[in-house]
């Protein structure tokens, strides 16, 4: 694997055709991910990448080490943008067909999936250059919180983790919440992977916020290590704490 570049938003890489040199690629791209956008986006970009990588390989170079992959990925304020090229001839991908292959077929699916999630997909002319682009939300645009309402009970899935980067934002959101008259808010942290002691602080907070105004917080869908921090803080004697199944 030679990473060709790597800034604070971007890395390019260039490895053999290897099916584990994919590995290692999604592992360092998912690294760029962090932090930069929604953890609930990171598993379909990272899907998506693992596809047009194992196309590369297996499809472009025929899986030959000689021929190599290069991958380009970049997170920009208004889109992320992924590149990927084989040395291969390409494919005539004009007259390929887009649908879904039958439930029976053991392969065909690495483009629809890639189509599922990235709005542009493109190719240069020989087929062998593929380019994926997804908007991003503009600039001060949040979506930390995403609300649903289930009866009297509002229900808020957390869409980044709860750690010291995040907190402000976070506080903003569900200090607006809780003026709105949300007094029955239950938090789903089923893709939350970390809640730190100003994560924490922040719980006790909108906990003590609600119960001022005879409301409740519960939190649901917590992971396994999370749920085991918080009972031994003993956040769940203050408010309702169930974890993920």
């Amino acid at each position: 694997m030679l990473i060709l570049s790597r800034t604070e938003d971007q890395v390019e890489l260039n490895f053999p055709s290897h099916l584990a040199e994919v590995d290692q690629a999604c592992l360092l791209v998912q690294g760029l991910l962090r932090d930069k956008l929604p953890n609930e986006d990171h598993f379909m970009i990272l899907l998506a990448l693992r596809e047009a990588l194992t196309n590369a390989v297996i499809h472009g170079n025929r899986s030959d080490p000689a021929k190599s992959v290069t991958c380009m990925v970049a997170i920009h304020p208004d889109r992320l943008e992924v590149m990927v090229q084989d040395q291969g001839f390409g494919f005539a991908w004009q007259n390929h067909n887009w649908k879904l292959p039958p439930p029976s077929s053991e392969s065909g699916r690495g483009l629809a999936i890639i189509r599922a999630f990235f709005e542009q997909v493109e190719f240069n002319s020989s087929g062998n250059r593929m380019t994926l682009r997804k908007e991003r939300e503009p600039s001060g645009v949040t979506n930390m919180l995403q609300l649903s309402q289930d009866g009297p009970r509002t229900v808020a899935r957390v869409s980044e983790n709860m750690v010291g980067s995040k907190i402000e934002e976070l506080r903003v959101e569900l200090s607006n919440l809780i003026k709105n008259d949300h007094a029955d808010l239950t938090l789903d942290m089923s893709v939350v992977e970390m809640v730190d002691s100003l994560g924490m602080g922040l719980l006790v907070a909108t906990h003590n916020s609600l119960k001022a105004k005879q409301g409740r917080l519960t939190l649901v869908n917590v992971k396994q290590d999370i749920y085991n921090v918080l009972v031994v803080m003993r956040l769940d004697k203050h408010f309702t704490i169930q974890k993920a199944a």
